[in-house]
């Protein structure tokens, strides 16, 4: 018995610190968490943003991009209709049925000319004293001297939004090319916890 050592401020410490490492205890899983995302968002992020094509990758926070019946008949296909587009055309759109709330959006940067009416894009917008993602559709396109700029709207938004028109090309992120259902959730949430503070 008189060999066991007195527990001390830094015998605490280290005690501590080892259950955190190990997995031990509830502070364990903040640290993972905390490494997780800079690891994410320091390393992962940046490199896939400098050796592939991808531009942006965006959680989709907002339900402006969900097909729910019946308003979608109302917000998309009648706003579409009434503004000349024909029902064959919008068919054949990328991402026909929408974007779900918690989808991850890939976008890709690709050239003015290669965005179309029809596409959903990402592009960066300055509302309420701050620059947001914005993940919209784009419903139409005009080319003046050579500069390209769009308007967007959501498709469950009855109408474009006052920021949506003219959008200059040099603040498009990118072109959405894919959309994985689910895995923006986390994104999601830290929007709502962020919203309600």
């Amino acid at each position: 018995m008189g060999d066991q050592k007195p527990v001390t401020k830094k015998n605490e410490s280290l005690l501590f610190l080892r259950n955190v490492i190990l997995g031990e205890n509830i502070y364990s899983l903040i640290f993972y968490l905390v490494i997780f995302y800079i690891l994410l968002v320091y390393v992962v992020f940046p490199s896939v943003y400098a050796f592939t094509p991808i531009s942006d990758i965006s959680a989709v926070i907002s339900p402006s991009m969900v097909h729910q019946q019946p308003q979608i008949n109302l917000t998309y296909y009648g706003w579409l209709y009434s503004h000349g587009f024909n029902r064959s055309q919008v068919a054949e759109w990328p991402f026909p049925d929408g974007l779900p709330v918690g989808s991850l959006a890939i976008a890709y940067k690709v050239p003015a000319a290669d965005i179309k009416v029809g596409d959903i894009i990402i592009y960066k917008a300055y509302v309420n004293g701050k620059y947001i993602d914005v993940i919209h559709r784009v419903v139409n396109e005009t080319v003046i001297n050579g500069v390209y700029r769009f308007t967007t709207k959501g498709d469950a938004n009855p109408y474009p939004l006052s920021f949506e028109y003219n959008i200059p090309y040099q603040d498009v992120v990118g072109k959405v090319v894919v959309a994985i259902p689910y895995l923006g959730y986390p994104r999601y949430l830290v929007y709502l916890l962020s919203s309600s503070l």
